[in-house]
């Protein structure tokens, strides 16, 4: 799977389902800054990954990334 294709289910979910505004969703942009990622974000946004991208990601990965950039390299990586 490309980094496009994620990129565009990633912001898909982040725009649909968390209902973030979609002019703020940029590759830079920092997740509980910039986006207002909260604990309960990061577990929805783990489960849209387990069911999307088939795999589970580790315990409080999603809590460490930084930046949306982070978020899409993480999911190339395990895919």
């Amino acid at each position: 799977m490309s980094n496009q294709d994620i990129q565009t289910k990633v912001n898909t979910f982040l725009t649909d389902r968390l209902e973030y505004d979609p002019t703020a969703i940029a590759p830079e942009a920092e997740l509980k800054r910039d986006l207002g990622m909260t604990s309960l974000d990061a577990v929805e946004t783990s489960l849209f990954i387990r069911r999307t991208f088939g795999f589970q990601p580790e315990r409080g990965a999603i809590k460490t990334l930084v930046t949306l950039q982070d978020l899409y390299d993480y999911i190339e990586k395990n895919v």
